[in-house]
C-alpha cells in the first residue's frame, strides 16, 4: 500500500517544519490519487513552486558574474527537470508521493513527476514560511548544483558544460538518442549517442540513461574542443 511516512520524516529531509501540515501532505498528492479520492493534487503548488524557483535562481545568477546569455544558460542547467529529479530521488522525497492504484505500479524514478514534486514542496514552503524559507530549501537541496554551474568550466556536469559550450560557439542544437538497451551484471545498461547539429559526435554508456548521456556529453565536449 502506498502510504506516506509521518510528517517528521518528510520535514527532516526538507529541513523545514510546517505550521500547516495539510500543505505538506498536499505537496505529495499525485493527480491520479487526487482523482480517485476527490482531493486536491499538488499541481497548483507545483505551478507556484516553479515561479518561486525561477526567481530564487535568477536572483543568485544576477549577483554572480556573467551577461544575460550566460545567465540564461546557467539558469536552464539548474532549474531543468533532470537536476530536480535527481535531488528528489537521492533525498528520498520521491518515496512519499501518493499515486493512484493504476499509477503506483510504474517506475517514476526518472520521470518528470519527481521534478514536479520538488516544485510543489517549494511552493508549499513558500506559502507556509515565506521567501526566506524557500531560499533555504533551495540552498539545502540544490546548493551543490548551483555552485557547480557557477564554476564555469570546472564542474563535472558534462551535459551542462556541453550545452554552454555549444551555445557560446554556436555549434548547433544538442540531441541525445538511445542506441541500445540491454543488461550488464544483471542490471539495465544503456548506450546513448549525442548529436550536435546533424552530426553524431560521441557515444556513452551507463546503468541509467542519465549516466550514459553524461558520458556521451563528456566525450563530445573533448572532441569539439579538439576540433576547434
Amino acid at each position: 500500500m502506498n502510504k506516506l511516512p509521518d510528517y517528521t520524516q518528510k520535514e527532516k529531509i526538507i529541513g523545514y517544519a510546517f505550521k500547516d501540515k495539510d500543505l505538506l501532505e498536499r505537496a505529495f498528492v499525485h493527480s491520479s490519487y487526487a482523482n480517485e479520492h476527490r482531493i486536491p493534487s499538488y499541481e497548483r503548488l507545483e505551478f507556484l513552486g516553479d515561479g518561486v524557483l525561477g526567481l530564487i535562481v535568477a536572483e543568485k545568477l544576477y549577483r554572480s558574474s556573467g551577461d544575460e546569455g550566460v545567465m540564461t544558460v546557467r539558469r536552464s542547467l539548474i532549474v531543468s527537470s533532470e537536476p530536480l529529479e535527481d535531488v528528489t530521488e537521492k533525498s528520498g522525497l520521491g518515496e512519499f508521493i501518493k499515486f493512484g492504484n493504476g499509477e503506483k505500479c510504474h517506475d517514476h524514478s526518472e520521470s518528470k513527476v519527481y521534478a514536479d514534486v520538488f516544485e510543489s514542496v517549494l511552493g508549499a514552503i513558500y506559502l507556509d514560511g515565506g521567501y526566506a524559507e524557500a531560499v533555504r530549501f533551495v540552498d539545502r537541496m540544490l546548493g551543490e548544483r548551483i555552485c557547480e554551474v557557477m564554476r564555469a568550466g570546472k564542474s563535472e556536469n558534462s551535459k551542462g558544460d556541453l550545452q554552454e559550450y555549444c551555445q557560446q560557439k554556436k555549434c548547433g542544437e544538442i540531441r541525445y538518442e538511445t542506441v541500445s538497451e540491454g543488461k550488464k551484471d544483471g542490471r539495465p545498461y544503456f548506450t546513448v549517442c549525442v548529436y550536435v547539429g546533424d552530426k553524431r559526435i560521441a557515444d556513452g554508456d551507463g546503468y541509467r540513461k542519465k549516466d550514459a548521456e553524461h558520458e556521451a556529453a563528456r566525450y563530445a565536449l573533448k572532441i569539439l574542443k579538439r576540433l576547434k
